[in-house]
């Protein structure tokens, strides 16, 4: 077996870490892998890139090798040097395309001082409309005997967060440095999420603006993130692979008030992959909610919000695929049952996002911060190949 692959099972086995506040029984281990990618922070000014009407655009920027592992938001604005067409190679859209320059997981506050204890408590949203406490009685009921003292407590103002409390302590045991890893694939251009804030113009509110979500693929180069970015984008997220425009993750009740703009409640699904460790662990928000504090020249943001409800089963059916990776033998059996068991701990909420006292919690919510800047909408890069699941049929 894989030292990398010792660490992580020894980091979902053991209790967790203290100070953490975990509701699992899970401690990770100090080892350290790769992958993933760190803060990025590539200043500059933004081109604006405000071309007419969406549709198809140009070549897609070179794939270069894999992907890296973090979340990222892409950020551009829209209209190269004011000419009203799209760059070369860009696809033509009009409004504003953004991605993030760095992702929070939850170690970190906004100003990147770290605070492994308490940094989860101010990413994400109140997703079920609650200010929760260990003595709540309005909500679901916690799996596996988890305590709710370690389950229910919210973050700030209610945040829904149990990511940032109880599973990330895990990423982090099975690598101390993943979230400075995870945005160096920001940084080298490997991986990001976009933002296309459709119609989006000058004024600081704008009472209706349907939004649009991507999976930026390989841009091939260091972005300067100054709107002249061609990212593509991966077509895992689009209904269909040959349409740009058919981005699955949508928010169509958005809006922008002083500037901050808010997706508002959706039903929409944003995909993540997170590498921790050298390991790729792929996730789905579900019901989605998206807000950012725009620049007063909407060509980025300093603070973004991104939460919604990772379905319990499906965090379980990864954390199985990442096990049965290095080892078939760990797809069953006594030592992957406790490790289910324990990540069950974590839910906190039911997977459409509501409560009810008389139903077990069967999702995990899950809040992550973000920075961003301009870039430009490539094409539609190539797809990505199915990994195999070593624990399938």
């Amino acid at each position: 077996m894989k030292a990398s692959g010792i660490a992580f099972l020894s980091a979902l086995t053991l209790a967790c870490a203290g100070g953490y506040g975990c509701a699992l029984d899970v401690v990770g281990t100090g080892s350290t892998g790769t992958g993933g990618a760190p803060s990025s922070s590539s200043e500059g000014g933004s081109v604006p890139v405000n071309a007419s009407s969406s549709g198809q655009g140009g070549a897609v920027a070179s794939t270069s090798d894999g992907e890296g592992g973090g979340v990222t938001v892409a950020s551009s604005s829209s209209s190269a040097s004011g000419s009203g067409g799209a760059l070369p190679g860009c696809t033509p859209k009009s409004g504003v395309i953004l991605a993030a320059t760095k992702i929070y997981y939850g170690n970190t506050d906004f100003n990147d001082a770290a605070d492994s204890v308490n940094g989860w408590k101010q990413f994400g949203f109140n997703l079920d409309g609650k200010v929760s406490t260990a003595s709540s009685v309005d909500l679901c009921q916690p799996v596996n005997n988890a305590p709710p003292k370690n389950v229910y407590p919210d973050g700030n103002g209610g945040i829904d967060n149990s990511f940032g409390k109880n599973i990330l302590p895990i990423f982090l045991g099975i690598a101390s440095d993943f979230s400075t890893k995870a945005n160096q694939a920001i940084t080298d251009g490997k991986y990001t999420l976009i933002f296309d804030l459709e119609g989006l113009g000058a004024g600081a509110n704008q009472a209706s603006l349907a939004s649009k979500m991507y999976t930026g693929t390989t841009l091939g180069m260091p972005p300067k993130f100054d709107g002249s970015d061609c990212w593509p984008v991966t077509p895992a997220g689009l209904a269909n692979p040959a349409d740009i425009a058919s981005a699955t993750s949508f928010f169509p009740m958005g809006s922008v008030a002083a500037n901050h703009w808010d997706s508002g409640p959706t039903s929409a699904t944003v995909p993540l992959t997170i590498d921790v460790g050298g390991f790729e662990i792929h996730l789905n928000l579900h019901f989605a909610r998206v807000s950012m504090d725009l620049d007063a020249n909407h060509l980025g943001s300093q603070v973004g919000q991104l939460g919604g409800v990772i379905a319990t089963a499906e965090l379980v059916a990864e954390m199985k695929k990442v096990a049965g990776s290095f080892d078939p033998s760990l797809c069953s059996g006594a030592t992957i049952d406790s490790i289910v068991s324990q990540l069950q701990q974590a839910s906190d909420i039911l997977q459409d996002g509501t409560q009810d006292p008389a139903k077990s919690c069967d999702g995990i919510s899950i809040g992550l911060g973000f920075k961003t800047k301009a870039i430009s909408l490539g094409g539609v890069g190539p797809a990505t190949p199915a990994q195999p699941d070593p624990c399938g049929p």
